[in-house]
């Protein structure tokens, strides 16, 4: 089973400014991040993710959505919508079972964390947006967390508006 984490990020290193916003992601990359979701055919995101863009993006629709969750009543009910306290090896695990080749992870910056750490996740696909925000949430968002993880670049696809696509394969 193939985990890729997808996400725009900002040159410093950030996924949405302070307050969860994300009105600076450049409409360029909403096709790539649509084909990546359909062509896996599950996506993976933690509760915060789900709730900001409910009934707006998520659930994303003609594919499995998995939602991280210590409430899982908090998440609607929705057909194609499962909610769960699992860990992301039991999440990658539960996938694989259910016939899943594929899945991304959409974040926010704890999920991708938790992902990574988990040492379960195979790609990292980072649309990369020509600005600096400063402050706000991290690709990859823990507490005392030292990944030491090295990455090998796979491809780098320039997008327009200044957009960089870079894929990495994840080295354990």
């Amino acid at each position: 089973m193939k985990l890729t984490i997808y996400n725009a990020i900002s040159i410093d290193g950030f996924i949405a400014k302070e307050g969860r916003d994300s009105d600076w992601v450049s409409e360029v990359d909403v096709p790539y991040f649509e084909k990546a979701i359909k062509n896996a055919g599950c996506i993976i995101m933690g509760r915060k993710t789900f709730k900001q863009y409910e009934g707006e993006l998520y659930p994303f629709e003609g594919v499995r959505n998995i939602v991280i969750t210590r409430n899982p009543e908090e998440i609607g009910k929705y057909p194609n919508v499962m909610a769960t306290q699992n860990s992301p090896k039991q999440i990658r695990d539960m996938l694989e079972n259910l016939g899943h080749k594929a899945a991304i992870i959409a974040g926010g910056g704890e999920t991708n964390a938790s992902f990574l750490q988990a040492r379960v996740v195979d790609e990292i696909i980072l649309s990369v947006h020509p600005i600096i925000i400063g402050k706000g949430i991290k690709l990859f968002e823990l507490e005392d967390s030292i990944f030491g993880v090295e990455l090998e670049k796979i491809s780098v696809k320039e997008l327009t508006e200044g957009l960089i696509q870079i894929t990495y394969r994840v080295k354990y």
